[in-house]
Order: C-alpha cells, then sequence, then structure tokens
C-alpha cells in the first residue's frame, strides 16, 4: 500500500509539473485514448450499449463509423449515448478551472449523458426507482420529493466536511451519494463514474477505469459498503470505503503506467 501512495505522490507531481505542451497532450491522451475505453465500459456496465464493439465504438468517437446507414433503432440510440458519454467527459476538461458547483456540474453531466437519450436530461428523477440488489433484496432509492433536499445536503457535505479528505476518499463518496440518492431517472452510474474522474482529474491524479469484466466486483464493493445504509433518510451515511478507495488507487496508478506504455 505504501508503495501504491508514494507512486501516486510522485505522479501527481509529475502531472502537476507538466509543461503547458506536455499537458495538453496528456489531456488529449486522456479524451481521446483513455476515453474511449472509458466510455465503452461505463456504458456497457449500465447496460446501454450492449450491440457495439469496442472497436464500433472506436470508429464512432473517431467519426470513421457509418452512422447514416444505422437504420436499427436499439443501435442508434447506443451510438447517440456514446457520443454523448465521451462529450460529458470532454466537458470535465472543458470547465476544469472554472468554478461551477458540485450540483451544477452533475446536473450538466447527466444533460450531456441523457441528450435525446434519457428522460428529464439534466434534471431530478419525477417517479421513484429502486433495484433488486444480489441477495434479491428491493432497494428503493431516495423518493422524488427529498431529492433536492438531499442534493443540497451532499453539496453542503462535499463543499466543508469532505475538503478535509484525500482526493480519492472524497471522489468515492460523490460516487456513493449519486448511487445512494439515485437523483436521476437513469444514467446514475455513469454520472457517478463520470463526477468521480472529475474529482480526480482536478486534484491532478489520472483518471479510472472499471472493466466491464470487473462489474460483478464492483458491485459486490458498492453492496458491500451500503449493508447498513438508509437510503431514504441518511443516504450520505455510508459504510467502509477502504476497499473501493484502494481499488481507485490501484486503478489511477494503472492509467498512469498504460499512458506511459501507449
Amino acid at each position: 500500500m505504501l508503495d501504491r501512495i508514494f507512486d501516486l505522490a510522485k505522479i501527481q507531481n509529475k502531472i502537476i509539473n507538466f509543461s503547458k505542451p506536455l499537458k495538453k497532450k496528456y489531456y488529449d491522451y486522456l479524451v481521446h485514448e483513455f476515453g474511449i475505453l472509458f466510455t465503452y465500459h461505463s456504458n456497457r456496465i449500465e447496460g446501454t450499449n450492449m450491440t457495439l464493439t469496442l472497436n464500433d465504438t472506436r470508429e464512432i468517437l473517431n467519426n470513421t463509423y457509418q452512422i447514416e446507414t444505422t437504420m436499427d433503432k436499439k443501435r442508434q440510440r447506443e451510438i447517440k449515448e456514446t457520443i454523448n458519454h465521451q462529450k460529458a467527459f470532454q466537458y470535465i476538461f472543458d470547465t476544469l478551472k472554472e468554478d461551477i458547483d458540485i450540483i451544477t456540474r452533475m446536473k450538466t453531466l447527466h444533460q450531456i449523458i441523457g441528450n435525446e437519450a434519457i428522460e428529464n436530461d439534466g434534471d431530478y428523477k419525477r417517479r421513484e426507482n429502486y433495484l433488486i440488489n444480489s441477495s434479491g433484496k428491493e432497494i428503493e432509492f431516495t423518493k422524488p420529493s427529498f431529492v433536492p433536499l438531499r442534493m443540497e445536503e451532499l453539496k453542503k457535505e462535499y463543499e466543508t466536511t469532505w475538503q478535509n479528505l484525500t482526493a480519492f476518499e472524497r471522489a468515492v463518496r460523490l460516487h456513493m451519494a449519486i448511487v445512494n440518492i439515485h437523483p436521476f431517472c437513469d444514467g446514475n452510474g455513469r454520472v457517478a463514474r463520470l463526477i468521480m474522474n472529475y474529482e480526480l482529474i482536478k486534484w491532478a491524479y489520472p483518471p479510472i477505469l472499471i472493466n466491464e469484466k470487473q462489474k460483478l466486483s464492483y458491485y459486490s464493493m458498492i453492496e458491500e459498503i451500503n449493508i447498513n445504509t438508509d437510503y431514504q433518510n441518511n443516504p450520505l451515511k455510508i459504510g467502509d470505503i477502504t476497499l473501493f478507495c484502494e481499488t481507485i488507487e490501484q486503478l489511477s496508478v494503472m492509467t498512469f503506467k498504460n499512458m506511459q506504455k501507449d
């Protein structure tokens, strides 16, 4: 663990001290190389691009895919959501230095990924949502009427208490807050992973990629953290996030090492 922390400290220092041309090259890599993988796997985890391959995704985002010849409605939607997700990731870099509050960022990310693809894009849900976990238990997320209040509580925590945490702890808590409140009718997982990466990039750490093959362990980790969570009354009170933090620390180091190979 100490080696990983030392690696991250060195990586952060390198990124902070990149020259302007090198930082541009670094951000270009993240958007155009890492971003393709991030978009593909984040959408696959969400179950929204099940007919598109990684190569399809690469061609779509490199403008070499014959989109105009695609007649299948399901695939048209998947193409749209692929383009939307990449635009949302680009938005993070375009506004990195802008003073935008965390709720506005989240809503904007949702609006971008949901453009012409998700109901009420950029706005909170209007009806209840739920899921069935691996144990068969039904999880009812925050009711629509309480979402604005819970999101304001999130904003307050982020701007005060969470600022005393590490960037990785803050990133995980942002992710878990979106998962637990589930403020949008759809796309919550994608927003959670995007806002988590925003927090890492903001503090000069490489963003992380959760591979589709890691989906079950990822969900299992979230379930374990939330085993005693009161989704209705206190969704921001979560369990032990140590393993999640360690996981994204490892993935952040991996992103930087993979970049050096390319």
